[in-house]
């Protein structure tokens, strides 16, 4: 249904998503409760923030107090004064004199204050280059209030119109050079954060030549990505070799004296190569406790790979064998490494194949999914940038060709083959296939028909409670009570019937599941499961430019010269934490730092910082001098085999400190355990000697993104699985920031303060497809996702650090509630719309580009307020797609705290409280999940046919809210249950 110039079901469609964020705005403090005995109101137990202070995730803006910030709050009257259009001159000259008088008596204070600094520096014996600092920033200040005082005598002495005006002007452009220099970042319409990615339709090769055309892809690279030139390598094939024979040097040989099996493997040798560790194969200690426990076998190996790791159709190296091992979803380059690390831990040489398989389409329907359309599973794979190409047969596919990576093994097959004749056979290279398999899929319960809903009345009677106004384009006051109750009711008839008709159902005899048809062979098999086209390369190690990469990039935004550059492979990554902070300059910034008792006490211009950057608290790169509180560019640039370079920029802090959160696939409990361990054994040491460690504050921010992307995946994947959907989950990243308050002075930091916490997500990428050929579910889909994930930008802070944080949902929420109109915005209504909204001027130039780019804006008249934050809150969505940006004020993706956080020792034991209780509820979310997750599907069709997409998926989020209610009260009993055992463990000790 056409949604981008519908106005009914466009104002539906809001209504609807008043009661997602109602319902949504409150359930993210369910784990909370568990680890805490009762919430604050929102306030986390260190905090103390006064209400004259703003939260990071709204736009600095300085307080009248000290005397720079006076001038700062003088400069803005004075802009406000000259931009006025409605006085007269003499009026203005009137009010610039008095404003000019105040700067004048400021001024008298920031020099004592100046003279107050220089005596400090003396007494401390501190460096002459830090007097000079000082001495410089003085002068600038003089320079400029020197600056503005002429340019305010100018216009108090102009004799004309014009001579008025040009004085005037030239003061705004002063004004405007001193100014603080602006967070937002422009919203890329074509780009929005979350989103789904394009297939991708490349030809498979078919032949050794057209593989051969691209050598430079083949090249053998070393452990650490670099030529390997002590190794040719052998190029099989399932035919005749001949003609296949290169006269020229290249990283593929075709130098072969015969066919013979035997006799290829005694003219390609294996080499240390082929035992060795590389980027994506390292022998970590989780590597070699499998390949121990399997007995370092090839046979139980290779069986345990084949019959435990989900083909994921994406293409390159994204995983490495590590992080296969830990998701168990992995695509056939990375599951290719997990074999190869679990074969060469073991002491079996063995090394990669690449090249051109064929299979039929009703095994790659199964393989890749359980399809049932077969458009759709081919849309898959490309867009997972796997080349594949149908091959028809009487008017349809009967045949799939596709690229894909396997293994060969050297190993004495005799032993292996089953013949006891051959035990003494020599070793040869063997051919294993780990990725390809088939599953048997089981369907859920169709629980539309067992327990049916009356959408029609459900959506008369939300139309009848809100003010909706479709002449205008808005709605707001929708009642939120009755959504709730209407939900509660369903979601008790829902549990009913599954109590009295299937009570001992798993999540999967609802749901559905899919389960590996194992093979549990007693030899290696002697050939592969399908038939080979062409083989391309064979490689010890895996090609460089096969790998998906990422490289951070700092730069000065005035000067655009780059401070800082990291490139790194995302197998390199996966699993690890990463972060950016800055680090004094050199000693003396240190001792400038010290003599002030710390960073947020010296003056931000007396000291120069370097960022770093960081994986697993070592340093990787290290960038050039900047003085604290000034702002650079942050790139992050995402490229790899067969996608489009992908470039993410934010504007960063000098004396802000970052946590970068990579997900290469999925994240699992596994790794939220593992950095749970981390965190806690450093607590008790490093933690308590140095909070800012990387150790500490490093990992509480990068656990925040993993939690973030863990939570929001469980819904996710309960919601494919309800739809019937085949979700492939590119790399994606976010950004959590402890972020500072940075005070300016004629646009020069002069002081940074401890400010709140925010998550920007700014690269979510899907490929969503209907298993069945719906094209009208993949939108149905990520809106779902993009709901839920906006709502964790908030309820992720309100869960980990128990403090009230802003998303875009919870700031409409908050709109609805207060009786603020909320539009949405098209090409219709733009013009009539725009000049209505009391919004900033970055925020309606997002949605001018938005919507002339063919996107639908939904936002409220006027910012709100929350605590200390004021802002707005604001999507913008693709209509056909459902991608979309979940956007807060200051061009952030995501959410943040509403007051401020200072990270401590609290913060700590409390996160790791509440993660505990997170992991023991991992275990019971997916039985609490069923009981509700039947209601989506027809409340989505119902929703679909009779508002639109957009309000079927946001009615469906709005189940959520019940999901939680059930843990809370599963979270109560727990927490009960505790407090049982706290006492009778006392009683009996005083026993």
């Amino acid at each position: 249904m056409d949604l981008k110039h519908n106005l009914p079901i466009k104002v539906i469609s809001i209504i609807v998503l008043f009661f997602f964020c109602w319902s949504f705005g409150g359930i993210f403090d369910v784990v909370a409760f568990a680890a805490t005995d009762s919430k604050q109101t929102g306030k986390s137990s260190q905090q103390s923030a006064s209400s004259d202070q703003q939260s990071s995730a709204s736009a600095d803006q300085p307080m009248a107090g000290k005397p720079e910030e006076k001038f700062q709050k003088t400069l803005e009257d004075i802009e406000q004064i000259l931009i006025d259009t409605s006085t007269d001159t003499d009026t203005k000259k009137n009010k610039l004199k008095t404003k000019k008088s105040e700067i004048e008596s400021l001024d008298v204070e920031i020099k004592k204050q100046f003279a107050d600094t220089e005596k400090k520096l003396k007494d401390e014996g501190l460096p002459n280059e830090i007097l000079e600092r000082h001495y410089n920033f003085v002068k600038k200040y003089e320079d400029n209030l020197n600056e503005l005082k002429n340019n305010l005598d100018t216009i108090d002495k102009a004799k004309d119109k014009k001579e008025t005006d040009d004085a005037i002007e030239k003061t705004k452009q002063f004004l405007e050079k001193a100014k603080p220099p602006k967070k937002h970042v422009p919203l890329d319409p074509n780009k929005l954060p979350h989103r789904t990615a394009e297939p991708v339709w490349i030809e498979p090769r078919t032949s050794p030549e057209e593989f051969q055309k691209d050598s430079s892809q083949y090249t053998v690279a070393s452990s650490q990505g670099k030529t390997n030139k002590q190794k040719q390598i052998l190029v099989a094939s399932n035919g005749s070799l001949k003609g296949l024979i290169s006269n020229q040097p290249s990283a593929v040989s075709y130098e072969q004296p015969t066919d013979s099996p035997m006799l290829l493997a005694a003219a390609d040798p294996p080499t240390d190569t082929d035992l060795a560790e590389t980027i994506e194969v390292q022998f970590t200690p989780a590597i070699q406790a499998k390949a121990q426990e399997l007995g370092n076998n090839p046979v139980k190996i290779y069986n345990w790979v084949r019959n435990n790791i989900e083909f994921v159709p994406t293409y390159g190296s994204i995983q490495g064998a590590d992080y296969c091992l830990q998701t168990k979803q992995c695509n056939s380059f990375d599951t290719a490494s997990l074999l190869i690390a679990l074969l060469r831990s073991s002491g079996i040489h063995s090394r990669y194949v690449y090249g051109t398989i064929e299979l039929p389409i009703e095994k790659v329907k199964n393989w890749v999914g359980g399809f049932t359309d077969t458009n759709s599973a081919m849309t898959l794979i490309a867009s997972g940038g796997i080349p594949v190409k149908g091959l028809t047969s009487g008017g349809k596919i009967e045949m799939v060709r596709m690229e894909h990576a396997w293994v060969e093994a050297y190993v004495s097959y005799g032993p292996y083959s089953g013949r006891p004749s051959k035990l003494d056979a020599p070793k040869t290279w063997i051919p294993l296939e780990p990725s390809f398999k088939q599953y048997t899929y089981t369907e859920g319960i169709d629980l539309q028909a067992a327990v049916p809903f009356d959408a029609q009345s459900f959506i008369d009677q939300i139309k009848s409670t809100a003010t909706i106004n479709e002449a205008e384009g808005y709605v707001t006051s929708a009642d939120s009570n009755y959504i709730q109750t209407t939900l509660t009711n369903y979601q008790a008839q829902l549990q009913e019937y599954i109590n009295q008709n299937i009570p001992n159902a798993t999540a999967g005899d609802i749901l559905g599941k899919k389960e590996i048809i194992k093979q549990e062979l007693g030899i290696l098999p002697a050939t592969l499961p399908y038939k080979k086209i062409a083989t391309g390369a064979i490689y010890s190690a895996i090609p460089d430019n096969l790998r998906h990469k990422v490289t951070f990039t700092i730069t000065d935004p005035y000067l655009f010269e780059t401070s800082l550059s990291y490139t790194a492979s995302i197998p390199e990554l996966a699993g690890k934490r990463i972060t950016l902070s800055y680090t004094p300059a050199s000693s003396t910034d240190q001792q400038t730092i010290d003599s002030y008792g710390g960073i947020y006490n010296v003056p931000a211009y007396l000291v120069n910082m370097k960022p770093q950057i960081k994986v697993e608290g070592v340093v990787k790169a290290t960038g050039s001098n900047i003085t604290l509180g000034n702002q650079q560019t942050f790139n992050m640039t995402f490229s790899g085999p067969n996608i489009n370079t992908d470039v993410v920029s934010n504007n960063i802090t000098a004396g802000a400190y970052y946590g970068i959160g990579l997900n290469p696939n999925k994240i699992l409990k596994e790794l939220i355990e593992q950095r749970k361990t981390k965190l806690e054994g450093a607590k008790d040491n490093i933690c308590s000697i140095n909070i800012d460690a990387d150790e500490c504050t490093g990992e509480l921010l990068y656990i925040t993104a993993m939690v973030y992307f863990f939570e929001l995946e469980a819904f996710e994947e309960v919601y494919a699985q309800s739809l019937k959907v085949a979700d492939i989950k590119h790399i994606s990243e976010t950004l959590v920031t402890r972020e500072v308050k940075v005070t300016y002075f004629l646009g020069i930091p002069t002081k940074i303060n401890s400010s709140g916490l925010i998550i920007d997500v700014d690269r979510y990428i899907h490929s969503p497809i209907s298993k069945v050929g719906d094209k009208t579910v993949p939108p149905q889909f990520m809106l779902i996702s993009g709901q839920i994930s906006s709502g964790m930008e908030h309820g992720i802070f309100e869960q980990l650090y128990n403090i009230d944080s802003i998303s875009a949902v919870k700031a409409i929420k908050i709109a609805n509630a207060q009786g603020i109109p909320i539009y949405t915005i098209n090409q219709d209504n733009l013009s009539q719309i725009l000049s209505k909204l009391t919004v900033s001027n970055e925020v309606k130039t997002d949605i001018i580009n938005a919507v002339n780019a063919g996107k639908a804006v939904s936002i409220p008249q006027r910012n709100i307020q929350l605590n200390n934050w004021s802002g707005i809150g604001y999507i913008v969505l693709n209509p056909d797609t459902g991608a979309a940006a979940y956007m807060i004020s200051g061009g952030l993706s995501g959410g943040g705290t509403v007051e401020d956080v200072s990270i401590d020792m609290g913060n700590i034991s409390h996160m790791l409280d509440v993660i505990g209780w997170l992991l023991v509820l991992t275990v019971t979310v997916p039985y609490l999940i069923i009981e509700l997750v039947g209601l989506i599907p027809f409340i989505y069709a119902s929703a679909i046919a009779l508002l639109g997409i957009v309000a079927g998926a946001i009615i469906a989020v709005t189940i959520t809210y019940l999901l939680y209610l059930l843990l809370t009260s599963l979270l109560a009993s727990f927490e009960n249950r505790r407090r049982w055992y706290v006492s009778e463990k006392e009683l009996l000790w005083k026993t």
